[in-house]
């Protein structure tokens, strides 16, 4: 038999293992002298272990319950690993339900037939839109049938705002182009599907502007939905005069025109003539809608335009016409007292031979009546008046009637009042009436009565 050799693990407070008697020869192995020395050479050694294994700290194979800090932390890391929730992005259900079964029609039950399209649906779907829920429910024969043929009566709708609204059917949400809206608010309208109609209106709400308010505000008059209606209103109040466009004045309708013009919150940055002249040159553009010149231009031309056919009214004007009196409604908004008012701006409307002169002649008369009032009727001018707690008179001034000059930006005081004889509040009364002076230049003198 060969030799039997073995080695003796001391404890580690012992300096060195010995080799025993018999053991073969050059059998001896040396190892560090302590368990602590070992750990720090990272290696250990185990009774029939023929291999070293590498420590990455100081944990000792030899005595497995002596785990060290290192392997709770690994421990730890593994059990977070086990409990954290890996995200992965998975196909939702909305996009497989859009893309099986309306894009591919995979199990469909019904066809629907329109515009010489055809699309394979399911009626558990498509009970979801008032139209075919009462064609699936009542007595109608559309209701055993597996085909059905769509007859479209509204122009507005196509093929593709078909496509979107009954894919709507299939998915929790619709991307709608404003340039596409209209059409879709038709088809969901055909089709009662509400939260389409919903979100066609609120597209509509965020995208007026100066070439989609008429088409926004006809269709919402068409659809029933009053409060884009009442947006595109807003915006043509507050934009109309400020932000004038060729193809805007095209757009415009009689009926349009006639409510901004008659509200009274039509915003005006300057005078009641700058609304007469606007006026003129939108009637210009519904008379001539072919006319594709500039802003600028379009002043000029439509004056030049009325010239030449104020030959041809036979001493009438032009709203007393054929072709002037259906804007007659229109012009009957205008605040012809704030116009003529002002030298010029008379003058122009006189010249320009639009508005009827019976017209004219009842603002002038009005105006020439309250000139007369202001300077012979005693209640003019400034009144004040002041009262104490029970209601009684305490103080009551006026100026009476007074004629002003008054350069620009000049003050004048026209009444003062000592602070100590008064109770809050005041009441104030004013009358007044403004003239604008007539400018006169060097050629326009008037005659000498002795020539």
């Amino acid at each position: 038999m060969g030799s039997l050799s073995s080695r003796v693990l001391r404890h580690p407070g012992r300096a060195r293992a010995q080799q025993e008697p018999g053991s073969g020869a050059g059998g001896s192995a040396r190892r560090p002298e302590s368990g602590g020395d070992a750990a720090a050479h990272g290696f250990c050694y185990c009774p029939g272990s023929r291999k070293r294994k590498r420590s990455s700290g100081a944990f000792c194979y030899c005595h497995p319950d002596s785990e060290t800090d290192e392997d709770e932390e690994e421990g730890d890391e593994q059990q977070r690993l086990l409990n954290t929730p890996r995200r992965k992005k998975l196909k939702s259900t909305s996009k497989y339900i859009y893309q099986t079964l309306f894009l591919n029609g995979e199990n469909s039950d019904i066809k629907i037939c329109a515009l010489g399209e055809e699309w394979s649906l399911h009626k558990i779907y498509l009970c979801q839109s008032g139209y075919f829920s009462s064609m699936f429910s009542g007595s109608w024969k559309e209701s055993s049938m597996n085909i059905i043929e769509l007859e479209i009566p509204d122009q507005n709708i196509d093929i593709e705002a078909l496509q979107v609204a009954f894919g709507s059917l299939y998915r929790d949400d619709v991307l709608i182009k404003p340039s596409r809206v209209i059409a879709i608010l038709a088809a969901a309208c055909m089709l009662q599907l509400d939260g389409l109609i919903q979100q066609c209106g609120e597209t509509m709400k965020e995208t007026i502007n100066v070439k989609t308010v008429c088409g926004y505000y006809t269709s919402a008059g068409t659809y029933g939905l009053d409060s884009v209606k009442k947006k595109c209103l807003e915006w043509l109040l507050n934009n109309l005069m400020t932000h004038q466009n060729v193809e805007l004045f095209k757009e415009l309708s009689i009926n349009v025109m006639k409510q901004l013009i008659g509200s009274s919150n039509l915003f005006v940055m300057q005078v009641e003539m700058d609304v007469y002249t606007a006026l003129k040159k939108w009637m210009f553009l519904q008379l001539v809608p072919s006319w594709n010149g500039s802003l600028k231009q379009l002043l000029t031309e439509t004056d030049v335009w009325f010239s030449k056919r104020r030959t041809d009214f036979e001493g009438m004007t032009f709203l007393e016409t054929e072709q002037g009196k259906p804007f007659v409604s229109v012009f009957r908004h205008l605040r012809l007292q704030y116009i003529i008012s002002d030298l010029a701006s008379a003058r122009i409307i006189e010249q320009d031979s639009l508005v009827p002169s019976e017209w004219l002649s009842s603002v002038y008369k009005q105006q020439w009546l309250a000139m007369l009032r202001a300077e012979q009727d005693s209640e003019v001018g400034l009144r004040l008046a002041s009262f104490d707690s029970s209601g009684k008179l305490i103080c009551s001034r006026t100026t009476g009637y007074q004629i002003l000059t008054l350069e620009k930006d000049q003050e004048q005081v026209v009444m003062n009042l000592d602070s100590r004889l008064l109770i809050f509040p005041l009441y104030i009364c004013c009358n007044f009436l403004y003239i604008s002076p007539e400018k006169r230049t060097e050629n326009n003198h008037p005659e000498n009565p002795e020539n």
